[in-house]
C-alpha cells in the first residue's frame, strides 16, 4: 500500500538572478509526480513561481475541460533551450536584459569582464571597456595629466628627471602615467553619469521594457508573454492572483518584495486598500496590456471621502492616479516584477501609499514607495506555506555560488552539485563565508560582504538547519562563472545548470515518493514535524496558564475577557456568543500544561529546536 505518498506539493524557490535557469527543469520534472498547490518564491524565484503557476493553472483547466492536451509545462521544460538560443552576439538570455538610453555605456563596461575567470583579464577588459564608452573623461584624465607633466617640467627647467633606466622604460612609464590618468578622468565621468543616470530612471539601468528598436522582447515583456502562453491566456487579459484562487484545485502563489521606503518586507499579493499607482509610471514598466488591465480594475469602492477628495485633487489635470487592483485583479506579472527588482541593475516600482496624517485622522496625503528586490529582506522564504502540523510537503530550492569543477567526480558530476538531506543528521551544517586572507587578516571587502549577507539572510539561513525545514530543501550549487550576475552565460553553462535543476528534481522524487515506509522522506518529515511542535506548544503552553492565573494582576486576564475589555478600552469587541466560545478555549488552553506535567517533550527533541512567535503578517 502506498497510501502514505503525497499527490500534492508546494514549493519555494530562492532568489539568484540568472540562477533561476535551474528552475524550470525543476518544476517541469517535479509536476510530473505532483500536483502544485501553493507556490512562492523571491526574486528569479518568482519568475520561476508565476511560470509554475500559469502551468498548473492550465494543466487544471485542461483536465477540468478535457479539451487539449498540452498542460502548460511541457513549454515549461523546452524554456532553457529557449534561453541558450543566439541572439545577435549573445543568448537570449542575455538580450532580456535592455539598458536604458544614459546607462547603455555602463551596462556595456559591465558586460565587457562577464563570466571571465582570469581577473588579471577581467580588469583588462574593465579598463579597456571605461576608455572606450567614457572617451571624453578619458581624454581630459589624460589631457590634465599631460599639462601637468609639461607645468612641472617647466618648473624644474625644461629638464624632467631621469629615471634609473632610460630610453623605452621611461616610454612605457610614460604611457602607463597618461594611462592611469584616462582611467581616472573615465571613472569620474561614469560616476558622474551614473549618478544623473540612475535618479532620472528609478534606480536601475534596466526598466524591464525594450529600448533602442533591438527588435527583442526585454525582461517584462518577455515574461508577460511566456505566462500568458504557458496558461493558455491571450496577451490582454493577464493571468491573474484570482485566476489561480479559482483554479480546481485552488493554487496559492505568494511572492515577497521590498518596500524600501517603509523599511519593511512586504508578501504579494497585498492586501492593503490603501495603494495607489501611477498609470504614466506604470507604462515605463509594463506592457500596455498590463497597465490597461489595472487600470480597467482599479478598486472604487471602500474609500473614506478625504482619500476620495485626494485622488480627485490628484486627477484634476487628467486621470493618471488610481487605486491598485484587488488582489484578485492582481497580474500575476506585476508581483514577479516588484519581487525582481534586484537593486541598480533593474529599476525599481513606484507605488503610492496614502497616509493618514498623525495631527488629523481625516486628512490624508499621499507618499511615494519604492519596491525593490524581495531578496533583499527575504531571498528564501520557506516560512510561507508551513502549517504547525503540515499536510502536505514543501519543497525549497536554494542556490549557492561556490562550486569547484575541478572537484566533480567525473563519472557523476551533478553528485557535487545537487544534495538533499537523506536522513536527520544531514543538512545541520550552518552556511559559512570565508572572511580571511590567505596571511589569516580579514579581507575588508569580504568583511562588507558578509555584513551584507548576514543582514539580508540570517532568518533563512537559520530555517535551513531547522529540523523539518531543512530535510525538504535541496542545495543546487554552481560556479561564480554560472548563474548569478553572469548575464552572458555560456549555452553549455545554461544547459548545465538547467540539468542540475532536473536533478534537483529527481532527487527529492526518490526521497519523498520512495515506496519504503522506513526510507520515505514524507512520513520522516511528518514525524519530526510533530515530535519538535509538540516540544515546542509544551514550553508555549506554560506561560500562558502561568499569566492567566497570576494573581498580582488586577482584573486577571479571566476578568478581562468575560468583560470584553471594559476595564482597559472598549475596542475589538465580541460577541456575547464568541465571548463564551472564547473563554472556553482559553480555559482548555491554560488546562493543558497541567494535563501534560510531569512530561517533557524537550527532552531529546529535534534540535535546533524552534520557537513559536507571534509576528506581524506580512502585507
Amino acid at each position: 500500500m502506498d497510501d502514505f505518498l503525497p499527490k500534492e506539493c508546494d514549493i519555494v524557490m530562492e532568489g539568484g538572478v540568472t540562477s533561476g535557469v535551474v528552475y524550470p527543469a525543476f518544476v517541469a520534472r517535479l509536476a510530473r509526480r505532483f500536483t502544485l498547490r501553493s507556490i512562492g518564491g523571491t526574486s528569479v524565484g518568482a519568475v520561476a513561481a508565476i511560470a509554475a503557476a500559469a502551468a498548473q493553472f492550465k494543466r487544471n483547466r485542461v483536465r477540468k475541460t478535457g479539451q487539449g492536451s498540452d498542460d502548460g509545462f511541457d513549454l515549461l521544460a523546452r524554456l532553457p533551450g529557449s534561453l541558450q538560443e543566439p541572439v545577435g552576439a549573445h543568448t537570449r538570455l542575455f538580450s532580456l536584459f535592455q539598458p536604458c538610453r544614459a546607462l547603455r555605456p555602463h551596462f556595456r563596461v559591465i558586460g565587457a569582464a562577464l563570466n571571465e575567470t582570469n581577473k588579471a583579464q577581467a580588469a583588462g577588459y574593465l579598463w579597456l571597456a571605461m576608455l572606450w564608452n567614457f572617451p571624453l573623461g578619458a581624454v581630459v584624465g589624460a589631457g590634465l595629466w599631460f599639462a601637468g607633466f609639461l607645468v612641472s617640467s617647466s618648473l624644474l627647467g625644461g629638464h624632467w628627471p631621469r629615471l634609473p633606466v632610460v630610453g623605452v622604460a621611461s616610454v612605457l612609464w610614460f604611457g602607463l602615467c597618461m594611462a592611469v590618468g584616462a582611467l581616472g578622468g573615465a571613472l569620474l565621468q561614469a560616476t558622474w553619469s551614473a549618478w544623473h543616470g540612475l535618479r532620472a530612471n528609478r534606480c536601475g539601468i534596466c526598466s524591464g521594457m525594450g529600448t533602442g528598436g533591438s527588435g527583442h522582447p526585454a525582461l517584462t515583456e518577455w515574461l508577460h508573454a511566456l505566462v500568458q502562453d504557458i496558461a493558455g491566456l491571450p496577451l490582454d487579459a493577464p493571468l491573474t492572483f484570482g485566476h489561480l484562487r479559482k483554479s480546481e484545485p485552488p493554487i496559492e502563489l505568494a511572492l515577497m518584495t521590498t518596500g524600501l521606503s517603509e523599511l519593511r518586507a512586504h508578501r504579494l499579493p497585498h492586501s492593503s486598500r490603501d495603494l495607489v499607482f501611477r498609470a504614466s509610471e506604470m507604462e515605463a514598466l509594463f506592457p500596455s496590456d498590463v497597465v490597461e488591465w489595472m487600470k480597467a480594475h482599479a478598486r472604487h469602492t471602500g474609500h473614506r471621502p478625504a482619500t476620495t477628495a485626494l485622488m480627485k485633487t490628484m486627477n484634476a489635470s487628467g486621470e493618471d492616479y488610481f487605486f491598485m487592483p484587488d488582489p484578485d485583479d492582481l497580474p500575476v506579472v506585476v508581483a514577479a516584477r516588484m519581487s525582481l527588482s534586484f537593486p541598480v541593475l533593474l529599476q525599481a516600482v513606484p507605488l503610492y501609499r496614502l497616509r493618514v496624517l498623525p495631527a488629523d485622522g481625516e486628512q490624508v496625503e499621499l507618499m511615494r514607495v519604492w519596491f525593490s528586490d524581495g531578496g533583499l529582506t527575504s531571498n528564501f522564504p520557506i516560512h510561507f506555506f508551513d502549517a504547525i502540523l503540515p499536510t502536505r510537503p514543501t519543497f525549497g530550492v536554494t542556490l549557492q555560488g561556490d562550486l569547484d569543477k575541478t572537484k566533480l567526480a567525473p563519472d557523476n558530476p551533478m553528485a557535487g552539485r545537487v544534495s538533499l538531506p537523506t536522513n536527520n543528521n544531514a543538512g545541520v551544517t550552518a552556511a559559512y563565508v570565508a572572511v580571511d586572507e590567505t596571511d589569516g587578516r580579514p579581507s575588508l571587502p569580504r568583511f562588507a560582504g558578509a555584513v551584507l549577507r548576514t543582514i539580508r539572510t540570517w532568518r533563512d539561513e537559520a530555517l535551513k538547519r531547522t529540523p523539518g525545514y531543512r530535510d525538504r530543501v535541496v542545495l543546487i550549487r554552481h560556479t561564480k562563472q554560472e548563474g548569478g550576475l553572469n548575464l552572458n552565460m555560456k549555452p553549455d553553462d545554461i544547459a548545465t545548470m538547467s540539468q542540475s535543476g532536473d536533478e534537483a528534481a529527481r532527487q527529492v522524487i526518490e526521497r519523498f515518493l520512495h515506496p519504503d515506509r522506513e526510507h520515505n522522506g514524507w512520513l520522516n518529515h511528518r514525524w519530526v514535524r510533530m515530535r519538535s511542535t509538540a516540544a515546542v506548544l509544551q514550553e508555549t503552553f506554560a506561560p500562558l496558564a502561568e499569566a492567566w492565573h497570576d494573581a498580582r494582576l488586577a482584573p486577571s486576564y479571566a476578568a478581562l475577557w468575560m468583560a470584553q475589555g471594559a476595564d482597559a478600552l472598549p475596542a475589538y469587541r465580541l460577541s456575547n456568543a464568541n465571548r463564551t466560545a472564547g473563554f472556553a478555549l482559553w480555559q482548555s488552553i491554560v488546562a493543558l500544561p497541567q494535563q501534560m506535567a510531569p512530561a517533557e517533550l524537550s527532552a531529546h527533541a529535534p534540535q535546533p529546536q524552534p520557537e513559536l512567535a507571534i509576528a506581524p503578517r506580512l502585507a
